[in-house]
């Protein structure tokens, strides 16, 4: 009797998911609460240009860091005995990342007024926020490095409580705000965000990791060939997903706004809004569990034997998870939103088995960052992107708001076979490279 529960006590990702649903949940309940507060002074149509904001912002925060995230985190979980290599591969980082973010911040500032009229294009002008963006951008890159670091060495539990932390904040923050100002609130949330992570990150690292690596040690000046070389890989991988995937989402919703209306737009926002909710539970528990067990052993053997892990300890949770949120959906729209984004009811089923392909896909990807193989994960990452744009192309004028999350779902099964065909030597060979 007491072996299962020895088994539940000794599984790591067990242990993981426990700890990070806490932080889910209260993601959950904040981002219900806000949604409700953004339908009710935001609406459809606001909702669509705030999704339009959201996604050049992470464009951007991912190239104020040179998109270095995954290559941070799998050198810190490879080198955390080894501190000299670790302040080699950290310092290169920060003179990298300082560097692309003052340029992006000081690009950003003088394009305030076109970036105005391109991406929300309303009677108000919000030059301003754009230039409250800019100077935010050295603060996001001390975020990433801080927890960054704090993932590679598998501090699970002191990450997940700073997320929490900055979750609330954050939250108090956009609710005063969009309570206030409407869209204006809102949109200059997006921009604080930065602000308030950076303050909790570096508060919680002076309280929490000081004693282990001191943070001045890791956030200094200091460049080296070797390391950069290796980063630039892992930059390049970030930064093409980075760029492509929110400007293809921006294409797409002005085509939506196009073919269908302002308020289409917003009700896929929505949809994509409930969707990042429960959707935080997997990606967070990949970047937590799946990196770092992949980036300490490379071989085929561990490969396997991760994600089957991941498979067979998550995938019921989500195949249950996602049947209950379909059959409740109308009550969570209800919820959630008001009675102008009823219409997004039919785009859940599209939506949630695209969601499913994800998380299958997204596990198996993350061979090609854990390997920092470059060649695989562009051919793999142009083929999703481009796939889906195209996809989006035919399905929206044929129909409606509806292709969108069509070309969602089959976006991810074109994906999933292409993954299946590049991996077929460490998914199905029986040869383990030493």
């Amino acid at each position: 009797m007491r072996r299962p529960f020895y088994k539940l006590h000794k599984n790591v990702l067990l242990k993981v998911a426990g700890f990070n649903s806490i932080h889910v949940f209260i993601k959950i309940g904040i981002g219900a609460i806000m949604s409700k507060i953004l339908a009710e002074y935001v609406g459809a149509a606001g909702m669509g240009i705030l999704g339009n904001l959201r996604n050049f912002t992470q464009g951007l925060f991912t190239f104020s860091v040179l998109g270095l995230e995954n290559g941070l985190v799998k050198n810190t979980a490879e080198f955390q005995q080894e501190p000299a290599q670790l302040k080699k591969v950290f310092g290169t980082a920060w003179v990298w990342s300082i560097c692309a973010s003052i340029v992006a911040a000081v690009v950003i500032f003088f394009a305030a007024s076109w970036l105005d009229q391109k991406l929300i294009a309303t009677e108000v002008d919000f030059s301003i926020l754009f230039k409250v963006l800019a100077c935010s951008l050295p603060f996001y890159v001390v975020f990433v490095f801080i927890t960054s670091l704090m993932q590679g060495l598998e501090w699970y539990k002191k990450f997940i409580i700073l997320n929490i932390i900055i979750s609330l904040l954050v939250f108090g923050a956009s609710a005063i705000l969009v309570y206030q100002y409407n869209l204006s609130g809102a949109l200059y949330s997006l921009a604080l965000v930065p602000f308030l992570q950076s303050i909790a990150a570096v508060a919680f690292w002076l309280f929490q990791g000081e004693k282990t690596i001191k943070l001045k040690e890791l956030l200094h000046f200091y460049f080296d060939k070797k390391a950069s070389r290796q980063l630039l890989k892992y930059s390049i991988m970030a930064l093409v997903s980075a760029l492509l995937i929110p400007l293809v989402n921006i294409l797409v919703r002005d085509q939506v706004r196009v073919e269908v209306s302002d308020e289409a737009a917003g009700w896929w926002e929505a949809v994509v809004r409930i969707s990042g909710y429960y959707m935080l539970f997997v990606t967070s528990l990949i970047s937590l569990y799946v990196l770092p067990s992949l980036s300490k052993d490379n071989s085929h053997k561990n490969y396997r034997a991760t994600i089957w892990n991941f498979y067979k300890t998550i995938l019921p949770l989500v195949i249950v998870g996602l049947i209950a949120i379909y059959f409740s959906r109308d009550l969570i729209i209800s919820i959630l939103f008001t009675t102008e984004f009823d219409a997004s009811s039919g785009l859940f089923k599209w939506q949630l088995l695209g969601d499913f392909i994800k998380i299958i896909t997204t596990v198996m990807a993350f061979r090609f960052i854990a390997m920092n193989d470059l060649r695989r994960y562009l051919i793999a990452e142009v083929w999703s992107i481009a796939s889906f744009y195209l996809l989006a192309l035919y399905l929206i004028p044929a129909y409606q708001e509806e292709g969108v999350v069509m070309a969602y779902l089959g976006n991810y099964l074109f994906y999933l076979l292409l993954l299946l065909v590049i991996l077929r030597k460490e998914l199905f060979s029986k040869e383990i490279p030493v």
